[in-house]
């Protein structure tokens, strides 16, 4: 990405009268030249995600001001040209890094339903901007990547080849924007995109999982891993509701809930549920037993599991 920032200081550097340099973290010049005298000021300033050293013949208080108008400045083009990258539009955008991995991020949202009248095949319906605060942080945390907003979403992109990586990283990022900056998101999960084309792609898969995402309203939801939330957006109101209330999932409590959803997160396996429920396997097993006498399901068996993750999913967002 750096010969997308040399064009743009480059733009910014034709239309100033100030001359400046910018010196990556070892020193080196990266952009301008040096030619101040000894009336040279400098100060660190953050571009693109990576923090440099900005030189210029300033006093202390303008040199201040410049470089929150060069951080300005940069932060409005680098999201401008990689939204249309990522859209597949032209862009300066030449030294893209990939194979990457790609995360959408939004603010706890109001959206309207798949089927609802207002969805349109790859939007998003959101009614609220991320925060400041929420971009900082992501910068912040992940120093490798590279961070975006695309209208009201967050984009991340991180040099990422492994899809289980990505999820790993993006449980995280859920759980610490939850912990951290007290801000509750939607995240989705695009994939690993290895071309512009890819990228495009993923961005909008990413966008499809992130309606979903915003309606169950919590974890992380990915678009290769959601093929029945998908099928079931595309039936008929009318046989949705046939089978919306075959079992009455607002009388479970919490434990019960959490039970259903994470053994069936963890394809029926009991060990890796106890634990990621921090529970004793027994103590699973009493549950499972529960439920099997609360709704006539046995999750442990594939085809009562199968059932029960339609009927979660029709409560979920429908």
């Amino acid at each position: 990405m750096n010969d997308l920032l040399i064009q743009v200081l480059s733009e910014i550097n034709a239309n100033i009268r100030t001359d400046f340099a910018l010196f990556d973290e070892n020193g080196k010049m990266v952009f301008g030249r040096e030619c101040f005298g000894k009336n040279a000021n400098e100060k660190s300033i953050l571009l693109a995600g990576k923090s440099y050293t900005l030189k210029a013949a300033l006093s202390k208080e303008q040199l201040e001001d410049f470089c929150f108008f060069i951080e300005s400045i940069v932060k409005s083009r680098y999201d401008m040209e990689l939204a249309a990258f990522i859209r597949g539009k032209p862009s300066l955008v030449s030294d893209f890094p990939f194979p990457s991995g790609l995360i959408l991020i939004q603010n706890e949202v109001f959206c309207c339903t798949p089927n609802d009248s207002s969805f349109q095949d790859g939007d998003v319906a959101v009614n609220s901007n991320l925060t400041d605060k929420t971009r900082e942080f992501v910068e912040e945390a992940f120093e490798e990547g590279i961070v975006v907003h695309i209208d009201n979403i967050l984009a991340l992109i991180l040099p990422i080849e492994d899809r289980n990586e990505l999820r790993e990283a993006a449980e995280a990022l859920y759980q610490t924007l939850a912990e951290e900056v007290s801000e509750k998101t939607a995240i989705s999960l695009g994939g690993i995109a290895g071309s512009q084309a890819e990228l495009c792609r993923a961005f909008v898969n990413a966008q499809k999982a992130l309606e979903f995402a915003c309606g169950k309203r919590f974890g992380v939801m990915s678009y290769a891993e959601m093929p029945l939330e998908l099928i079931i957006s595309q039936l008929s109101p009318e046989i949705r509701s046939e089978y919306k209330n075959e079992i009455d999932f607002e009388s479970f409590d919490i434990d019960t809930l959490s039970t259903i959803r994470v053994f069936l997160d963890c394809n029926l396996h009991i060990a890796e549920a106890a634990r990621k429920l921090y529970i004793h396997r027994n103590t699973l097993i009493y549950r499972l037993d529960k439920i099997y006498a609360m709704t006539g399901l046995d999750l442990r068996d594939f085809n009562d599991a199968l059932k029960m993750k339609i009927y979660l999913i029709l409560h979920e967002f429908f």
